[in-house]
Order: structure tokens, then sequence, then C-alpha cells
């Protein structure tokens, strides 16, 4: 991702869209992600939008993975995790499996919207159920945005420098 984006950054500065150079950009197998070329520049372009490093967004088939790799992360780690919402939770998300199969601990909190969630000490997740592609309200309570679409996966922000570890994860 990282070399694809730094070479379409040169291209996009240099206003250079033809195909033959467009053709050269590396490319990588990613089996979890939208698809590598299309999911990078949907993830410059979100990132972009909200003043972050592309590495700080990742778009995902599943709806689940990145809460699951985050609730799997903060275990292995002894970090304490908030889950929080609007609305309802997807009816995917059984929390009682997750937490039984997996062993995965968290808190839920519903709140109204974002602004209303307050400090916590760990990792605070806010899941939104938007179909609009860049609607991510991010405030410095939320370490995680994760926006779930209901036909096409979901895309997770990840928010701080703090937070930079869980890119890899």
């Amino acid at each position: 991702k990282t070399q694809f984006l730094e070479q379409f950054e040169i291209l996009f500065k240099d206003n250079n869209f033809e195909s033959s150079a467009l053709n050269e950009l590396p490319t990588a197998y990613d089996y979890i992600r939208l698809g590598h070329p299309l999911s990078c520049l949907l993830e410059w372009v979100i990132a972009k939008s909200h003043h972050l490093k592309s590495e700080n967004v990742i778009s995902f088939t599943s709806r689940t993975i990145p809460i699951l790799a985050i609730l799997r992360k903060n275990l292995l780690d002894h970090i304490n995790t908030q889950i929080t919402y609007t609305g309802q939770l997807p009816p995917f998300f059984d929390t009682e499996i997750i937490k039984r199969i997996y062993g995965y601990k968290f808190d839920l909190k519903h709140v109204m919207n974002p602004s209303d969630i307050s400090e916590f000490n760990g990792s605070t997740i806010f899941i939104s159920q938007h179909d609009e592609i860049s609607n991510f309200s991010l405030t410095s309570n939320i370490d995680f945005f994760i926006n779930i679409y209901s036909h096409l996966g979901s895309i997770v922000l990840i928010n701080g420098e703090q937070n930079k570890s869980y890119i890899s994860e």
C-alpha cells in the first residue's frame, strides 16, 4: 500500500494519469481488503479529506474483522476496550459469542452522537452504520472509527499517533 500510494502521489502531483504510467504502479495481493489498488485509492481519498495519513485508513470486505483485530490486540496487550455506537449494534455483532468464544473483553456504550463519548482509560471504538463513504466524525476521544456498510464491508480510521501500532495488526 505504501509503495503504491507513494508512486501514485508522484503521478497525482504531476497530473499524470496516462494508462501506461498507472500500469507501472506496484501492486500486491491482499485477500482481506477490498482489492489492493481500488482500496488504496479509496483509503487515500478518505485520508486526504480527513487530514490523516493514508496508512491510518483501512478498508475491509469484512464488517467484523477490524473490530476483532482491535479486540485481539487489546486482549494480548491487556488494554481496556469500550465499543460505542449510535442506534443499534449490527445484528451480526453478537457480543455474547465474541466474549465467550474468543475471550475478548469490552464494555458496550450506546451514545447519541460521537461528541458524547467521554475519555476512557483504554481504547475507544466507535461503530457507525452509514452508507456514505466519507461520513466520519472524528473526535479526540475516539481511537478507532469504524463505519460499516451494509453490502460493502467496513472502513476503519485509526485516530492518533498513540494508536499507530494497531495499523499492522
